[in-house]
């Protein structure tokens, strides 16, 4: 078997390959839109309302499937390579399980989902069309994510980068196939996906038992992977729950913005697409960086973590500044990718001012989310996550039915959102209450003082 070692400690080199997968997928979806703007923008704006539902399956999953390589990081930083194996056959279980019930519950209510989100036929037409086709994705997701767990906790994620170029090869080649040769239309663009990352599974699954060597066991098993449960759940289901819950509030407001019509609609979806970039390099540094603390903090080097987050949201905080600007300023031709039609460019135009001082302040909070959770200190950022989700949900509520919102006054709240909660996590840092909160050093909550620390018998 192999040894459970991490390949580098340089950020940069664990990160940029990160940045490169995420960038392709990014990549891929704005494909993916270019293809249902091509057909109509009643499609693009029917399937943007639909992407909440979307990500609670594409977001939620791979964000719970980050507890693998937090969990197997610290047991590995610590030395405790006996349950390193543990944490990936429980993580592979628990996403694999979540892909499947996600995949039915989309399948099943494929029907409904539309008109419950207040629809009309045609627009709910559109949405049953496509959520029927590409719920089969998301039984493959479930299980690349926890393999693309393994390699990211050896800092393999070079490999990572590899995958995603496959899928959004592919995925560009079989939906130009399907929609512009074939015509299948919605179908087609769903069915490119399925495929694509039904191909980089299996390439995932050759990754890690073979040239990583390795090798899941059934004798003691069940055992074992008991044994790392409670911190894999104490972690994933606040890893998990804020984003399941982010998304339980945007399938609010996109009912609201349905309300508003398919001008709205297709501006929300464009302008949204249009900070993808941006919100993929936050989400790299914060994913590169979970590694190297993961590590860190179970070797107790308490120090490196800390200047390691600063020197992390600096350069984000940068990089969302200025590429928000200059969507802005180029909003234009951003937005000219997808529409020709004016008032859709008018109104997105709008949304990318707002986006000016929203970005930013969503910079840090990716970043601190996800190392807070990194660390151990979960419990804080799920209490604030959940504190401003639901409280500023009412106050939008009402605030629209009193005032009557624009599509710029739910932007506005929610900058206002992600600012304030930007200062709050900024402190919860600088408090440096995280330091004790590290899960190898729980003794107590992954039976150490029963078993006592073995030595690496791989």
């Amino acid at each position: 078997m192999t040894q459970h070692t991490l390949r580098t400690e340089s950020l940069l080199k664990l990160t940029w390959p990160i940045f490169l997968q995420h960038t392709t997928q990014s990549f891929v979806v704005l494909v993916d839109f270019w293809f249902f703007s091509h057909l109509s923008d009643q499609i693009a704006g029917t399937v943007s309302q639909l992407l909440p539902i979307i990500w609670m399956g594409a977001f939620v999953i791979p964000v719970f499937a980050g507890t693998g390589v937090a969990v197997a990081s610290q047991y590995m930083g610590a030395k405790r390579y006996d349950k390193v194996v543990p944490a990936y056959m429980m993580n592979l279980v628990l996403t694999t399980l979540m892909g499947l019930g996600f995949a039915a519950a989309l399948r099943f209510f494929s029907v409904d989902i539309g008109r419950w989100m207040g629809m009309d036929p045609a627009l709910n037409a559109i949405s049953t069309a496509y959520l029927g086709a590409i719920s089969g994705y998301f039984v493959f997701l479930g299980i690349l994510v926890a393999y693309n767990a393994v390699l990211s906790s050896r800092g393999m994620t070079h490999w990572l980068m590899y995958s995603a170029f496959l899928i959004a090869t592919l995925n560009v080649a079989l939906a130009s196939l399907f929609v512009l040769v074939f015509h299948w239309r919605i179908r087609g663009i769903a069915l490119a996906s399925v495929i694509s990352i039904a191909v980089a599974t299996g390439l995932s699954i050759w990754l890690v038992h073979g040239p990583l060597k390795v090798r899941f066991y059934l004798k003691g098993a069940v055992r074992e992977m008991l044994g790392v449960l409670r911190p894999m759940l104490r972690i994933g289901i606040s890893n998990a729950l804020e984003p399941f819950s982010y998304n339980i509030q945007q399938i609010v407001l996109s009912s609201m913005i349905i309300a508003l019509g398919v001008i709205s609609m297709a501006a929300n979806g464009y302008a949204g697409r249009a900070q993808m970039f941006q919100v993929t390099f936050g989400v790299s540094l914060a994913l590169g960086s979970q590694i190297l603390m993961a590590h860190w903090m179970g070797a107790g080097r308490f120090d490196d973590v800390n200047r390691l987050y600063w020197k992390v949201v600096r350069r984000a905080t940068v990089v969302a500044v200025v590429y928000a600007v200059a969507a802005w300023l180029l909003s234009d031709w951003v937005l000219g990718i997808f529409t020709h039609d004016e008032a859709v460019k008018h109104l997105g135009r709008s949304l990318l001012l707002v986006s000016v001082f929203l970005e930013p302040a969503r910079a840090v909070n990716i970043i601190t989310s996800f190392t807070l959770k990194t660390v151990g200190d979960a419990k804080f950022p799920l209490i604030i996550g959940m504190v401003f989700i639901w409280g500023i949900l009412p106050v939008v509520l009402y605030v629209n039915r009193v005032w009557g919102l624009s599509l710029v006054g739910f932007w506005m709240c929610f900058a206002a959102d992600e600012i304030i909660r930007a200062g709050i996590n900024l402190w919860r840092w600088h408090t440096r209450k995280w330091q004790g909160m590290g899960i190898a050093h729980r003794v107590d909550e992954v039976g150490a003082a029963a078993e006592g620390l073995r030595v690496d018998p791989l």
